[in-house]
């Protein structure tokens, strides 16, 4: 998974935030949970605090499969490994993961 916290979208300003697992989250709306590697949750930490300090206009943008998948608001900094990404209605969640497992 590569995101981007920069409000000025250049294809070198992505970072990878690798993940170690995504599901379906329950619930159902449309969205994932994610787990990142120990790298990965350190990358989606100091994106995330950047697009909190950067306002709620600010958007984190996910791309996966090289492909900009969806772009998240951010609603506070994140702790730990996990998140959940809430999808728009008209997006597939279990599209997403399937983009983030490699199928």
């Amino acid at each position: 998974m590569l995101v981007d916290g920069d409000s000025v979208l250049l294809p070198s300003t992505f970072r990878e935030a690798g993940v170690k697992s995504s599901s379906v989250a329950e619930g159902g709306q449309s969205a994932v949970d994610v787990t990142f590697t120990e790298d990965g949750a350190k990358v989606w930490q100091e994106l995330a605090e950047e697009a909190v300090g950067a306002g709620d206009s600010a958007r984190l943008l996910i791309k996966v499969g090289g492909e900009v998948q969806t772009a998240v608001r951010v609603m506070e900094a994140m702790k730990g490994d996990q998140v959940q990404i809430v999808l728009g209605t008209d997006e597939s969640a279990q599209d997403l993961v399937d983009l983030i497992q490699g199928n």
